[in-house]
């Protein structure tokens, strides 16, 4: 018992510490976007920016991949008994949709705030209203993805038994269906979060197999599986630093070709009549390095923790397990705070985005921590 309480705490110190490098990543990510000047931002450079294309080339993917690996864990406490399941999704729903209500009221009010002391007359409750609703399905967008995603395993998994060839009919349908209100970013990341829960579900049965006697399952598809996963597996284990290098290989690779069109939010994900290939081809490509250099940073982390086995990594785990506020945080902080000041920026000097990462990183951990320890205002930051 002992010894699996020891793995168990070691996965997730990985698991936190890979949380945290990934929200770290998006702070930068944010910086370079918001904090070179308001000319930078408004003409769009950071797309060209290669560290910037750096980071979102994984750090999305990575977050879902992570985030459809536990989602495994929990709805699988609830096959069999229909109550918990929907007790887990109405849980779910208050964690990610909660602070998206609030955060919107926020906002909202602020705005309305700012417009009517500056003499503005104050904005019709028709008008407003529609604005928030519009609003409040948009806004923290990666909250809503990963709920999403959360309802789609959940229904397939519990419902709809892991019908294949449904999922094979949504996956295609992404290609024509419309991109508005976040819909091309939700497409993007679904496959991840999907890989993700049944790579965990697979490797779990395949632990559990010989345990599993009834004919049937013994003949069936997912079975057959179960042997080259264990290869896989125990290829791994016994060479770690080669799969390290082929992953950084072709995630190397693979970043040569990544330009200022590959991201989502500036080609979208549904394809056009004219020029459909090139853009299958654009969307795949996508997918793919986002798939490897999540592969490569995942088996990076894991290559360095065992190597510096005893390390506690206390700052990057505070990160990963405050992940979701400190992703909620910094957007405002970022956008209301630091913005007034770097949009006077008229130049770029080499030490800004540090000097920008280190305030932002720091002020929204801080702040998460705190608020998360605070009753009925911690669900602002995701915390029940």
């Amino acid at each position: 018992m002992k010894e699996t309480n020891t793995q168990n705490k070691e996965r997730n110190i990985k698991a936190d510490v890979i949380r945290g490098f990934a929200i770290i990543t998006v702070i930068i990510g944010h910086c370079i976007q918001n904090g070179n000047g308001w000319y930078y931002f408004i003409d769009g450079a950071y797309w060209g920016n290669k560290v910037y294309q750096f980071i979102y080339s994984f750090h999305m993917p990575l977050f879902m991949l992570l985030a459809g690996w536990f989602a495994y864990y929990s709805i699988k406490k609830v096959e069999g008994d229909r109550k918990a399941q929907w007790k887990l999704l109405g849980k779910r729903a208050f964690t990610y949709i909660t602070p998206i209500f609030l955060w919107t009221l926020f906002e909202f009010a602020r705005g309305e705030i700012m417009r009517v002391s500056q003499g503005e007359a104050p904005t019709a409750f028709g008008t407003l209203f529609a604005w928030f609703v519009t609003y409040f399905l948009t806004n923290l967008w990666f909250l809503w993805a990963i709920f999403i995603c959360l309802i789609i395993v959940f229904v397939m998994h519990l419902y709809l038994e892991d019908n294949i060839p449904l999922y094979v009919l949504a996956f295609c349908s992404f290609y024509i269906l419309p991109d508005a209100a976040n819909l091309g970013v939700y497409k993007y990341l679904i496959p991840y979060y999907i890989a993700a829960f049944y790579m965990n579900m697979c490797l779990d049965r395949c632990a559990n197999r010989e345990e599993q006697e009834n004919e049937d399952e013994e003949e069936s598809i997912g079975n057959k599986v179960y042997p080259y996963i264990n290869k896989l597996i125990a290829s791994y284990k016994s060479k770690p630093n080669m799969y390290l290098v082929i992953s950084a290989a072709v995630f190397g690779i693979l970043f040569i070709f990544y330009n200022s069109q590959t991201f989502i939010y500036v080609s979208g994900y549904r394809v056009s009549r004219t020029g459909f290939i090139k853009k299958v081809i654009l969307d795949t490509y996508r997918m793919v390095i986002g798939f490897a250099g999540s592969t490569f940073f995942m088996i990076l982390w894991d290559r360095i923790i065992e190597h510096f086995k005893g390390c506690k990594w206390r700052l990057l785990t505070a990160f990963g397990r405050n992940s979701l506020g400190i992703y909620i945080l910094q957007g405002y902080y970022i956008l209301i705070v630091m913005a007034s000041y770097t949009n006077n920026l008229t130049w770029i000097k080499w030490y800004h985005i540090p000097i920008e990462v280190v305030i932002i990183s720091t002020v929204s951990l801080i702040t998460a921590m705190i608020l998360g320890k605070i009753p009925v205002i911690k669900i602002l930051v995701g915390k029940l």
